[in-house]
This record gives structure tokens, sequence and C-alpha cells, in this order.
């Protein structure tokens, strides 16, 4: 006969999981209503710190719960809010927001200190301004635009979104590491 597990302390954290990633995907969507463009670029290049709860999110309970927030956070904004971009917007700042955050979510697992948050930081800004810059080739652009020759795209691409995108990934990776340090220090991240 098979021996069953009743662990009740299993699927608590389960709840505690699941509640916590609702409360911070909550968080992210109010977040994500506060943007703002960046000087000298088009104002429809908008800054936002949402990614930063997804990355605590991450942090706390695994890169899956990153992945989750900036699912719900984008979700969230799409059925409430008319962004005029039909979900493709939101679609874009989940794909950017993941490329973002997973990759210092994997890093920092291991080792937890001050230096390896700043160098997983590293790969994390690489790699949003790489995806984010091959999204908008393939996909954003020839939509928004209806640009479809080579020359002008990359063009948008090297002179909009990679260095939008780049300033983006510092912008969060300074913001980011200011409040995860003083949520180590209060405990709440360990």
């Amino acid at each position: 006969m098979e021996k069953v597990n009743y662990s009740v302390s299993t699927n608590l954290e389960d709840t505690r999981s699941l509640v916590k990633i609702s409360i911070l995907s909550a968080i992210a969507f109010v977040i994500y209503l506060v943007e703002f463009p960046l000087p000298y670029l088009p104002p429809f290049l908008e800054l936002d710190f949402s990614d930063i709860i997804a990355l605590i999110g991450g942090i706390m309970l695994g890169p899956i719960a990153a992945l989750c927030i900036e699912l719900m956070k984008n979700i969230l904004r799409f059925l409430l809010m008319n962004t005029g971009t039909g979900g493709i917007g939101e679609l874009a700042n989940f794909i950017v927001g993941i490329a973002y955050v997973i990759p210092i979510c994997i890093l920092f697992q291991k080792n937890r200190t001050h230096l390896k948050l700043v160098l997983s930081m590293i790969p994390g800004i690489a790699s949003i301004v790489i995806i984010a810059s091959l999204t908008n080739y393939a996909f954003l652009i020839p939509f928004f635009t209806g640009i479809n020759q080579h020359a002008e795209k990359l063009s948008m691409v090297v002179r909009l979104y990679g260095p939008f995108n780049l300033i983006k990934g510092i912008v969060l990776s300074i913001v980011g590491f200011i409040i995860i340090t003083a949520l180590r220090k209060t405990k709440v991240l360990n």
C-alpha cells in the first residue's frame, strides 16, 4: 500500500507563496501605472519601476515567481487599462521585464552577497538590451510603424530602443539595489 503524505506545511507554504505573488503582482501593477518619459527620447518610451517588485519576488520566491508577477502585472494592465496598444505594449513589457529579472534571480540564488547582486545585475542589463532590441526589430517596429526595411529598423533600434533599454536597465539596477539592500537589512529578504 502506498504511503500518503498529509503534510499541512507544504500546502500552507504553497498558499503563502501564492499570496505573496498575488500581493507583489498587485503592487507591481500599481507602480506600473506611474510611468514617465526620459529626456531626449520619444514620449512613448516610458520608464516605470514595476520590474523591481518582480525582482524582489524572484529573490524571495525564485525565478518562476518573478515570471508570474510580471505576467499578472501585465494581464491586469491589459484588462483594466486602455493603453491603446491592443496588448502589444503589455506583451513587450512582459518580455523585457522577464529578460531583465530572470537572469538576476537565477544568478543571485546561490551566493546572496551585495557583490553577487551587483554582478548578477550586469547580465540582467545586457539581457534587457539584447532581448528588447531583438523584439523591437523583429516584431514591435513593424507592427507599430509599418517599417519593414532592415536599415530603418536597425537605425531605430540603435538610436532609440537600445539606449532606452540600457538606461532603463541601469536605473532599475541602481534603484533595485538600494531597495533590496534596505529590505535585506530589515530581514524581509534573506
